[in-house]
């Protein structure tokens, strides 16, 4: 600059320092000032910004030059609202200038209703610097509360310093904390001294306790120490404090026992491993034993050594033809399913068949053959007894009734199902033509249900019925276990006794019915021919006799025809009613009455019951030829002959009945039984035919036979007869006084 300029200014300044300092000739009043100003503002020549109370304004800028003096005074960060209570303006005012600064410049921000300039950031970054150092370990969340802003903003403050002011590292799993490398290694070194220290499985929550690790770390630590191989063992389950560090030292221990223990006894048992801390006993032995052929049972896993020593006891059953119980063999600790399936395993090897009863005990096949062949011959005794004594036939009889109760049962069962579904029928369509169909829709449900369970008591009725008709028990479990359990090898094993008992029964049951079938088939083939026999003879001398009686008078024919028919006539009928009830197993007593006789023919089939009611009536008559005309298809009704008759056979068999009658006469010393078998033998030598008649007759013989007799003979008869009346007559007498 020239000395002429700078001399300028100076003159210039001296003007304006004198202007200063002269007073004022003329003065505008407070008044006028404001309606200039207000006129400035409303004809937008001036832009000022009042204060609160109206008394001063401020433009914008010199407002906002406040603003960032304001600032730089509070350290870098003030809240908006104490910034318009310090330069007392609006605080929209103060908010638009502030949006307007942020604007411009990118070092200042508005955070939560607070302006901060970047030394403040720069001072949070040192800040929380030093708190990493101090402490090693810092979580943004606590930081909000110091510095009372969003972690989120704390959060990028810290990311963006992090290598610059913050050194720090960021948890990988939770990204708001954050720790220094002094501190990892601290830590790092505790959790790897205190693994290295531990010999025996350990929770992870013990550890944690132990080393007052923060747990956010301690997981992350030790996958590091995994990753190089510095932790001396391994963590079962998941990373949470239920898991359980297993050394290595303990994990070497543990393996040489569960290998020594399997070397001596040839087998593992689950629960000793779960005592080892082993918590997966069956996947631990698969890992450990992979090429060993192992059988994994419910309690133990076994190996060769016991499964062989299986297989040798059941192939000498086999080869001996004997049995053996397997369970005291086997190793204590099994139980008893767990020797119920090696035992089932061991019999699937082997081809040649064999039982297993009580679950453990090994039988051969050979050794039930010989203990049936035993039991059958003591069935076939029983059987043989139960035939001889008639018991057989009774025992068929008794389940033909129960088998017929049980159809009454079942029937009568039917017959109400079948009326409960008509009323339901009815119920539903409603009764006749006039009546309503009723509703359903409600108790539709309650119907069906209904008839679930009416069908569920049908069938459980059904069964019940069908108990009823078991088949005939020859020989019982009880009788069997008996004789099975006089093997006192087989006593021992009481449960084998019981099961060979109810596997036996069924087979020498059926045994005992098939012989008991042949043996009364038998002997009703050998009675059908004895019974044929002596129905025939009976009814040839029916024939014989009935043609002696028409030797006599008419008059006197009668009492001889029916004291006939009632003798040698129910003779034959009552051995024609027993075979027909042995035939269709009922049982009858002994001696058969008229109305025994008459109840066993209601139960009688149809096809055997008209022929034998038919027999049933002549007998009680008094005509033996309509006795003779039914014989035949009453015998036939039970599967007899009645065989033809021959003439030419009628002269020898009258010749052998008065041969009979004479050797009966002279061995007998009875006057009356005398005077009958005398008239019997003069009436069969006058007619060449036989009379069959009782002490009642002999008076009308002998006024038959006093035509045929010479007179002095027929005297004597007359004069013995009367004294045989008079001494009957006096027996008699003596009888009444006595």
């Amino acid at each position: 600059m020239s000395n002429v300029d700078w001399e300028e200014v100076k003159r210039l300044a001296a003007d304006f320092q004198k202007a200063q300092l002269s007073s004022t000739l003329q003065k505008l009043s407070e008044r006028n000032c404001i309606e200039i100003i207000t006129t400035l503002v409303e004809n937008k020549l001036l832009d000022i910004i009042f204060t609160n109370d109206g008394k001063e304004y401020v433009t914008s800028q010199h407002l906002g030059k406040e603003i960032k003096d304001e600032l730089y005074i509070h350290g870098g960060k003030i809240s908006l609202v104490d910034l318009a209570q310090i330069l007392n303006v609006n605080l929209s005012q103060i908010t638009k200038i502030v949006t307007e600064i942020e604007k411009h410049n990118k070092g200042l921000k508005v955070i939560l209703g607070q302006l901060i300039d970047k030394s403040y950031i720069s001072k949070i970054a040192e800040e929380i610097n030093d708190k990493l150092v101090q402490h090693g370990c810092i979580n943004v969340a606590e930081l909000t509360l110091t510095y009372n802003l969003p972690s989120d903003f704390l959060l990028s403050v810290v990311e963006k310093e992090l290598g610059k002011i913050i050194h720090a590292i960021q948890d990988s799993q939770d990204p708001k904390i954050f720790y220094t490398e002094s501190f990892i290694a601290r830590n790092k070194a505790k959790i790897k001294g205190a693994l290295s220290a531990i010999t025996k499985p350990t929770p992870l929550s013990a550890i944690l306790g132990q080393c007052g690790v923060p747990e956010r770390i301690f997981f992350s630590i030790l996958d590091s120490l995994q990753e190089v191989k510095q932790v001396p063992g391994v963590v079962t389950g998941k990373q949470s404090g239920n898991s359980i560090y297993i050394p290595i030292i303990y994990s070497k221990s543990q393996n040489e026992w569960v290998e020594n223990f399997y070397k001596q006894n040839g087998y593992l048992e689950y629960d000793a491993l779960t005592r080892l801390g082993i918590s997966d006993p069956s996947g631990f032995v698969k890992r450990h034993f992979p090429n060993e052929n192992m059988v994994f049972l419910k309690s133990v896993a076994v190996g060769t050594v016991v499964t062989d020593q299986v297989d040798a006891n059941i192939e000498e059953v086999i080869a001996t033809g004997s049995f053996i119980d397997l369970y005291p063999l086997l190793p204590s600790v099994f139980s008893d399913e767990d020797a119920e399936l090696v035992i089932k395993l061991a019999t699937k090897k082997i081809r040649v068949n064999v039982h297993i009863f009580a679950k453990t005990v090994i039988v051969s096949e050979a050794f039930l053959q010989t203990l049936t062949k035993s039991l059958e011959t003591v069935a076939e005794q029983k059987t043989r007894d139960m035939v001889a004594s008639g018991r057989w036939i009774q025992s068929i009889a008794e389940n033909k009734l129960k088998s017929k109760s049980a159809d009454l049962i079942l029937e009568s069962k039917v017959n109400k199902k079948e009326e409960r579904r008509k009323k339901a029928t009815i119920g539903k369509a409603g009764g006749g033509s006039q009546g309503r169909e009723t509703k359903t829709k409600s108790t539709k449900k309650k119907y069906l249900q209904g008839k679930m369970q009416e069908n569920d008591s049908d069938q459980d009725e059904t069964r019940q019925t069908a108990v009823g008709r078991g088949e005939i028990t020859v020989i019982t479990i009880e009788e069997v276990k008996t004789e099975v359990m006089k093997d006192e090898n087989v006593a021992v094993i009481e449960e084998m006794a019981d099961e060979l008992a109810c596997y036996l029964q069924p087979k020498l049951n059926k045994f005992a019915l098939t012989l008991a079938e042949q043996l009364a088939q038998s002997n009703k083939t050998t009675n059908l021919s004895e019974i044929s026999k002596r129905l025939n003879i009976l009814i040839t001398n029916i024939r014989i006799f009935d043609k002696g009686i028409k030797h006599l008078d008419k008059a006197d024919q009668a009492p001889l025809t029916k004291y006939l028919l009632k003798s040698l006539g129910i003779d034959f009928v009552t051995s024609i009613f027993k075979l027909a009830a042995q035939q269709n197993m009922l049982q009858v007593a002994e001696n058969l009455t008229t109305e025994t006789r008459q109840r066993l023919l209601l139960e009688l089939p149809a096809d055997v019951k008209e022929p034998l009611t038919v027999i049933h009536k002549t007998v009680m008559g008094d005509s033996v030829e309509d006795f003779l005309n039914n014989v035949d298809r009453a015998m036939a009704a039970c599967c007899l002959v009645l065989k033809k008759y021959d003439k030419k056979k009628e002269r020898p068999q009258v010749h052998a009945h008065r041969e009979a009658l004479l050797e009966e006469l002279n061995a007998t010393q009875d006057p009356a039984l005398t005077l009958h078998l005398v008239t019997s033998v003069l009436f069969t030598a006058v007619t060449q035919n036989a009379l069959h008649m009782s002490g009642r007759h002999v008076t009308t013989v002998l006024a038959f036979l006093q035509q045929q007799l010479e007179p002095n003979t027929m005297s004597t008869l007359s004069t013995y007869h009367d004294l045989v009346l008079n001494l009957l007559s006096a027996y008699n007498k003596a009888g009444r006084i006595c």
